[in-house]
């Protein structure tokens, strides 16, 4: 959305009012996309990162408002250049964590199952809550961008229950950006509603009729190549 916002042929946003308006389009996106991905959604790890994520989420948008137009479209370039590769990456580090466990549990009975405790469960997306929530109030971003790529790679979820979690745990972090931009001037309220509404459909859609038919591996390299294009063009404008 932010490239599209900035765009000279179409919205003509400043870099600071799409950061804010895209946040409160997020809002909306967490909703529609978590009841489209509703069975994939892990409610605990969702908790526990959109608990943290409330805390830093104000933190991030605070310091947008610090940042010059240029430094903040420099810095979103590289921000989803640096993403992109993360997702389909995940493979490869799965197939690593899979060879050393099966070099160290050789004499181990398989059949004994290990039940993670509270912390084991939370920590991580708590953690990554902390993280996601401060980039999302800085870059005006979702899940899609942050939490998804930390969740593949720190978490045993599945590319799906990534998608479903990071929608449903970054609506609220995303409404308390939302707040803090609107108080700093940077949410243009002529565009966000109808922004809003046509998020809400289009994720919920999205989710439903086409995430959960697609293949695992080809949402990853869409995901990535995505994250490619939008990078390079907004750094090539800043």
């Amino acid at each position: 959305m932010i490239p599209l916002m900035t765009s000279s042929a179409l919205l003509k946003l400043s870099q600071h009012q799409a950061h804010g308006t895209s946040l409160f389009a997020v809002a909306a996106t967490g909703v529609a996309g978590a009841l489209g991905y509703a069975g994939q959604v892990d409610w605990e790890a969702a908790a526990a990162i959109s608990l943290t994520g409330m805390m830093t989420a104000r933190l991030g948008a605070g310091m947008t408002a610090t940042l010059s137009e240029q430094v903040l479209k420099r810095a979103l370039g590289v921000f989803m250049l640096c993403i992109a590769p993360l997702v389909p990456a995940k493979a490869y580090f799965m197939q690593l964590e899979e060879t050393r466990r099966k070099s160290t549990t050789t004499n181990s009975d398989d059949n004994n199952v290990v039940e993670k405790g509270l912390m084991q469960r939370i920590g991580p997306p708590a953690i990554i809550g902390l993280g996601s929530g401060f980039l999302a109030g800085l870059f005006g971003v979702g899940g899609g961008a942050v939490v998804v790529p930390a969740l593949t790679l720190c978490t045993d979820m599945t590319h799906y229950q990534a998608l479903g979690t990071s929608l449903c745990a970054m609506t609220l972090p995303a409404m308390v950006g939302t707040a803090t931009h609107f108080q700093k001037g940077n949410v243009a309220m002529r565009i966000a509603p109808t922004l809003a509404m046509g998020s809400f459909v289009g994720a919920y859609l999205g989710g439903k009729l086409i995430g959960l038919q697609m293949d695992e591996s080809t949402l990853r390299w869409g995901f990535s190549g995505l994250m490619l294009v939008l990078g390079a063009r907004t750094l090539a404008k800043a």
